[in-house]
């Protein structure tokens, strides 16, 4: 019984000294990655997508996620709007004598 607290001992020692590492060249070419071709700085974001749980990683500019924010939004407030005006007025009432 005392091996086996050793050995997970000596794992989370093992996983603790990997995390505090120095960082090296690897992760500065991350950081280098996060910059636009105009050397605009990326920002990321986890995109849902439909039939699967795993989200996609889309980067962009903080102008073109403003964009791309306005442009989602107008959208739903059109659905919105649409899917209100079909569904209100006499033609959903006829049952109670909604005449004109």
């Amino acid at each position: 019984m005392k091996a086996g607290i050793r050995i997970l001992v000596a794992g989370v020692m093992g996983l603790t000294a990997a995390c505090t590492t120095p960082a090296t060249d690897g992760t500065q070419k991350v950081a280098a990655a996060n910059v636009g071709p105009n050397g605009e700085p990326l920002v990321c974001r986890n995109i849902p997508v439909t039939g699967t749980r795993f989200p996609q990683k889309e980067c962009k500019t903080a102008e073109a996620w403003a964009e791309y924010d306005a442009y989602t939004n107008s959208n739903a407030k059109e659905s919105t709007d649409r899917l209100q005006r079909l569904n209100t007025g006499c033609a959903t009432q006829a049952e109670f004598g909604c005449s004109y």
